[in-house]
């Protein structure tokens, strides 16, 4: 008797946790005294094991609804500063919505402020240190691996968006967004969660210890192309955005080859000049981008059905990317000391 009174006392609370585990206890009495003891045993094994799993999903529980209060105001304030500006991106596109990371900026702007927090925090640990840009032996497998993964994953996004766009009959611009367009859609939203793997470039640069690389100009461009397609992926992937995308995985093949070819030659001189001079003429490209780029939304937000405050927002940051890569030109290539730098190497 005491056995049973034992054995209802236990607390099955847990057991019940929002239906997902459900736990009946059957405790019969037995004549004999072994069989109540074996009862007794198997019945406190099972109890144990299913508290501790109680006690894990009552903790993902929590986690859960962490994230839901995060993200809930992570939305309502993103949508009201969008609401205010008037960057209209509201309706989602019903072709997007249900996709990981459009329906909510929360993901988005997650990883971009622990982007901004690395930034930071690797920033004020390398301050002040001789700046080395030496890859180190266990990080140069890594590097390598990632700059072959972007180049092929440029190039299939290069030629998937310029193939849809061929294959809808688009025109060279003002190419209005249509629903019904899945596989260029698909293309455009791997463009954008591109945008967000990128940010590893950043990491590789403060692993390096190369402060120097790490500059306005690239932490500007990594954290506000992201959220600009996602806006573009949330209201309009299709259309005139296929230009933009196409272009700019071109330029990346290019980028990302050099950056290869960059950490193969290592630290020869000769060698780096021998495969390496058309690293200005690569800032040049990157720059004629943006003036196509800079020249198609002013002609879309005159002549296309393409939403017009998103060629209105690229007129902005189109024009502030071509002034920051022209600062950067004039001072690596142009400038009295870098010349000077040059005549004494």
């Amino acid at each position: 008797m005491q056995i049973y009174r034992y054995l209802c006392d236990i607390d099955l609370k847990c057991w019940q946790w929002h239906g997902i585990l459900r736990c009946v206890v059957d405790v019969r009495l037995s004549h004999r005294v072994n069989s109540i003891r074996q009862q007794c045993c198997v019945t406190v094994v099972y109890y144990r094991h299913g508290k501790n799993f109680c006690q894990t999903l009552s903790r993902m529980h929590t986690a859960s609804g962490i994230w839901r209060a995060w993200d809930a105001q992570v939305s309502r304030l993103t949508f009201a500063v969008l609401g205010r500006i008037g960057w209209k991106v509201h309706p989602i596109s019903k072709l997007t919505q249900s996709w990981p990371a459009v329906d909510s900026p929360c993901i988005l702007v997650t990883c971009l402020l622990v982007y901004l927090l690395v930034v930071c925090v690797g920033g004020v640990r390398l301050r002040g240190k001789s700046e080395t840009n030496h890859v180190k032996a266990w990080l140069k497998p890594f590097v390598i691996f990632h700059n072959i993964f972007l180049i092929v994953l440029s190039a299939y996004m290069c030629f998937g968006c310029a193939s849809q766009a061929y294959k809808n009959g688009y025109n060279f611009w003002g190419n209005a967004y249509n629903p019904s367009e899945v596989q260029l859609a698909k293309f455009i939203y791997i463009f954008f969660i591109s945008k967000i793997y990128e940010f590893v470039d950043t990491f590789i640069m403060l692993m390096k210890g190369n402060i120097n690389q790490v500059s306005f100009l690239h932490v500007y461009h990594h954290a506000t192309i992201s959220f600009i397609w996602w806006m573009i992926v949330r209201v309009a992937p299709g259309g005139d955005a296929y230009f933009s995308a196409a272009l700019n995985s071109w330029v990346h093949v290019c980028m990302y080859s050099y950056y290869l070819l960059a950490i193969l030659i290592g630290k020869d001189d000769s060698r780096r000049k021998k495969y390496l001079w058309w690293g200005r003429y690569l800032t040049q490209m990157q720059m004629f981008q943006f003036v196509l780029n800079l020249l198609q939304a002013l002609y879309c937000s005159r002549f296309s059905t393409y939403p017009k405050f998103l060629s209105e927002i690229l007129i902005f940051y189109m024009g502030t990317l071509l002034a920051l890569f022209g600062q950067f030109y004039y001072s690596k290539h142009i400038s009295p000391s870098t010349s000077t730098s040059q005549k004494q190497e």
